[in-house]
C-alpha cells in the first residue's frame, strides 16, 4: 500500500481542506448577492425626498397660519428644482398668500367701517408691496373692494362738501389708495370728483361771468389751481367754459362798435380780454380745434373787421358808396386788414377778382367777395387786407403782360426778328428800365424791345396763330400746350391737327388778346 502523501501526514492541514470542502459547494449554490447602488441615483431620490419634506412643512406651516416660515419652505423646495413639484409648490404658494390676505382684510375692515381709510389702505398697500404678490394683491381688493370704496368715497364727500377740494384730490392721488382700490376703482372716483369740483368752481364764478367781471374770473381759477383744488388741466378746462359763454358776448361788443366814434378804445378792451383769457389768435385761415384755446372763427372775424375799421380810420381811408369790382395786375402782396403798413400775410395771383371796400391815396382796402349790397361797415367782415392801388385794374388782366418788376423769365410773344411784321415767342431775360430783352426761342438770340412791342405769351387754348400748314403762316388756332412741352398742339384751317414747335410759331398783334 502506498504510502500517504504530505498533505495527509499532517493532520491540522487535512482537517483545514475537509473544512473547505462544503464551503465551497455552499457558495455555488446561493444567488450572486446584489450590485451597491449608484451614487448619483442616490442623490436624485434624495432631492426629491427632501423637496417634498420641505413642501409638507410648508402646507403644515400654513395650517398654523406661520405664512413667512411657509413661504421660506416652498422656496427651498424650489431652489431644489424638482419639475414635478414645481406645480405643487406653485399652488401652495398662491394658497399662502390668499390665506394671509384674508387676514390682512379683515384686520384692515375694522379701520374701513370706522371710517379710517387712509390708515387701511396704508396698512394693507405696504404690506402689498412688500410682498410683490399678484394672488396676495387680488385677494386683498376682491375682500374689501366694497368698504374700501364706500370709505374713500364717503372720505372724499366729506372733504368736497368741507371745501377741502385739495385734501380729496391728495387722498385719491396718493399711491396707498391707488394701489388697494386698483386703477379702475380709483380713476372712477377721480372722475367723479373732477366733474363735481369743475361744477362747483364755475359756481364760485358763475355770478362774475354774467356779470362780465373777466378778471375776478381767472383771478379765482388761478387761486384754485394754486391751493391744488384742480389741476392745471382741469383749470384750462373751467376756464374753457368761461370763454365759450364770453366769446358771443365780445363778438357782440365788436360788432357794435364797428362804425363807431370810439372803436379804438373798444378794441384795446377787448383785446386786453382776449390776453386775460388766455386765447390765442388764430391763424389766417386757419381752423379753430374743438376744445383749443384758439380764438373761436366769428369772434376772430368781428375782432379782425373792427380792428381794420380802425386801421382804415388812421389812415384817412375813403369808403366806397358800394364796393367795387377790380382785377390783380401780376402778383399782388397783401397786407393785413388791420395793418397797412404790415408785412403782408398773402399774395393774390394774376387777375384774381377782388372788390374795394375803400382806398386811400395809394392803398385799397378789398374782399374776396361780393359784399353785394350790403352797408360798407358789413364788408368789413370779410376785408382781406391792403393792396397797392397802383396795381388794381378794372378788368381781367389775364392776358396782360406782368409788371415789370415780374416780367423777367415771362414768355411773351414780340417782333424779334429785323423787317418781319409777325411776333414770334421768346422768354424775358432782363429788365433795365423801359428796355426789355427777349431770347428767342428758336435760337436764343437776345432782342431789345420796349414793353408796348410785346404781348403775353399765355398760349391759353383758342389762341389765334400762325404756323406752317399746307404752306407757312397760315391762320391756326392753338388747341392745347403741354405744361412742360416745347410744342403746341394747333388744328389749321382745313381741320388738320398737328404739334408745331413753339419756336415755330407766329402771330400778329390784332390776333392776339389786348394787352398793358
Amino acid at each position: 500500500m502506498r504510502s500517504a502523501g504530505p498533505l495527509l501526514r499532517h493532520p491540522l492541514s487535512l482537517v483545514l481542506v475537509l473544512a473547505a470542502i462544503p464551503a465551497a459547494a455552499g457558495c455555488a449554490a446561493e444567488p450572486a448577492a446584489r450590485p451597491a447602488p449608484q451614487p448619483a441615483v442616490t442623490a436624485e431620490m434624495a432631492r426629491i425626498a427632501e423637496s417634498q419634506r420641505r413642501v409638507d412643512e410648508a402646507s403644515r406651516a400654513l395650517s398654523d397660519k406661520r405664512y413667512a416660515e411657509a413661504r421660506g419652505l416652498l422656496d427651498k423646495a424650489s431652489g431644489l428644482g424638482v419639475d414635478s413639484h414645481r406645480y405643487q409648490i406653485g399652488e401652495l404658494r398662491e394658497k399662502v398668500d390668499r390665506r394671509e390676505a384674508k387676514d390682512w382684510a379683515n384686520d384692515a375692515a375694522e379701520l374701513l367701517d370706522q371710517k379710517e381709510c387712509e390708515a387701511a389702505f396704508d396698512k394693507l398697500s405696504a404690506r402689498i408691496d412688500e410682498l410683490k404678490s399678484e394672488a396676495f394683491t387680488h385677494e386683498v381688493r376682491r375682500l374689501v373692494a366694497a368698504q374700501a370704496a364706500a370709505c374713500a368715497s364717503k372720505k372724499v364727500d366729506d372733504a368736497t362738501i368741507a371745501g377741502k377740494l385739495a385734501e380729496a384730490r391728495a387722498f385719491l392721488a396718493a399711491p396707498p389708495t391707488r394701489t388697494v382700490l386698483g386703477d379702475a376703482g380709483t380713476d372712477r372716483l377721480t372722475a367723479e370728483l373732477d366733474a363735481t369740483i369743475a361744477e362747483v368752481l364755475y359756481g364760485q364764478v358763475e355770478a362774475d361771468v354774467s356779470a362780465g367781471r373777466w378778471a375776478s374770473v381767472v383771478e379765482k381759477l388761478d387761486a384754485a389751481v394754486k391751493r391744488g383744488d384742480v389741476s392745471e388741466e382741469q383749470g384750462s378746462a373751467i376756464l374753457g367754459r368761461v370763454r365759450a359763454a364770453a366769446a358771443p358776448r365780445l363778438a357782440e361788443l365788436a360788432g357794435r362798435a364797428l362804425g363807431s366814434q370810439n372803436a379804438e378804445a373798444t378794441l384795446g378792451q377787448l383785446d386786453a380780454t382776449i390776453a386775460l383769457l388766455r386765447w390765442e389768435a388764430l391763424a389766417p385761415d386757419g381752423a379753430e380745434l374743438p376744445g383749443s384755446s384758439a380764438l373761436p372763427e366769428p369772434l376772430a372775424r368781428k375782432r379782425a373787421a373792427l380792428a381794420a375799421w380802425v386801421e382804415a380810420r388812421k389812415v384817412g381811408m375813403k369808403p366806397m358808396k358800394k364796393p367795387e369790382q377790380r382785377w390783380s395786375h401780376g402778383t399782388v402782396q397783401a397786407s393785413p386788414a388791420s395793418d397797412s403798413d404790415g408785412e403782408p400775410k398773402r399774395s393774390l395771383p394774376p387777375s384774381t377778382p377782388v372788390w374795394v371796400i375803400g382806398q386811400t391815396k395809394d392803398l385799397a382796402l378789398v374782399t374776396a367777395v361780393d359784399p353785394g349790397t350790403a352797408v360798407v361797415t358789413a364788408a368789413f367782415d370779410v376785408a382781406i387786407g391792403w393792396v397797392p392801388l397802383a396795381r388794381l385794374a378794372r378788368e381781367p388782366t389775364v392776358d396782360w403782360l406782368p409788371p415789370n418788376d415780374q416780367l423777367k423769365g415771362e414768355r411773351v410773344w414780340g417782333p424779334l426778328r429785323e423787317k418781319q411784321p409777325t411776333l414770334e415767342l421768346g422768354v424775358v431775360s432782363d429788365v433795365q428800365g423801359a428796355d426789355i430783352t427777349v431770347r428767342r426761342l428758336a435760337d436764343d438770340a437776345e432782342i431789345k424791345l420796349p414793353r408796348k412791342q410785346l404781348r403775353s405769351g399765355r398760349l391759353a387754348p383758342g389762341t389765334k396763330v400762325l404756323a406752317l400748314c399746307k404752306s407757312e403762316n397760315e391762320p391756326a388756332t392753338i388747341i392745347d400746350v403741354p405744361p412742360a412741352g416745347r410744342v403746341a398742339l394747333i388744328q389749321c384751317e382745313g381741320g388738320m391737327q398737328k404739334e408745331e414747335p413753339l419756336a415755330s410759331l407766329r402771330s400778329r398783334p390784332e390776333l392776339l388778346p389786348r394787352s398793358r
